[in-house]
């Protein structure tokens, strides 16, 4: 049995987001061919994610010196980093990973970014070497799917940067099998139908052996 956690970060409804109606396309998928499989589901617009502040910053910056650190955070730096622990453990715990995002100017929405944050966390899914950081989860066989939604026209000359930044930040904590899905827009009437189709269709395969 495998835990997979879904992760999306979309404040539309389902039926005005095309990410978010093919993500549930592919979960229902997954699901049926993999019963005895536990989802947990995280909606970032909508479940409580601690962003660093100065209080994580303090609490972070103790950590880096090392012993005794709990005895050294206030009450409220304990209280903001065991959300930021649980966060970072769930994701130690999971075997698989979908994340369901869009673009907004060119990279992911701030609420995305918080949780990414929130996941890379010292002696919990990365630490320090002599030769610098090293990522934790190597040694464990994961993989990830991101399906994501690019601008719908174009800006210029430059490119969106959200898949790119997922992929190296996942490659240097260890989860180094993944896939990715991309569309043009997210909305159900920008794109092209064809597009929304193959998307579709790679998605339902990608269910039967993700």
């Amino acid at each position: 049995m495998a835990t997979l956690l879904y992760v999306t970060c979309n404040v539309r409804p389902q039926d005005k987001s095309c990410t978010l109606t093919l993500g549930y396309e592919f979960l229902e998928e997954y699901l049926r061919r993999n019963p005895q499989d536990e989802v947990q589901v995280l909606d970032l617009y909508r479940d409580s994610i601690q962003r660093v502040d100065q209080d994580v910053l303090n609490a972070l910056g103790r950590i880096e010196q090392g012993k005794d650190y709990i005895l050294l955070l206030s009450e409220e730096e304990r209280r903001k980093m065991s959300r930021v622990w649980r966060l970072a453990d769930q994701f130690v715990r999971c075997d698989k990973y979908v994340f369901v995002t869009h673009s907004l100017n060119l990279w992911f929405t701030a609420e995305f970014k918080t949780y990414i944050d929130a996941i890379s966390v010292l002696d919990h899914t990365y630490r320090l070497t002599p030769h610098g950081a090293e990522g934790m989860l190597h040694n464990l066989s994961r993989k990830y799917l991101h399906l994501h939604a690019g601008p719908s026209y174009k800006f210029g000359q430059e490119h969106d940067l959200s898949v790119a930044y997922l992929r190296s930040v996942l490659s240097f904590l260890g989860v180094a099998n993944q896939e990715t899905v991309l569309l043009e827009g997210d909305h159900h009437e920008q794109g092209a139908k064809e597009e929304y189709e193959a998307a579709r269709r790679r998605l339902l395969e990608l269910a039967r052996r993700f």
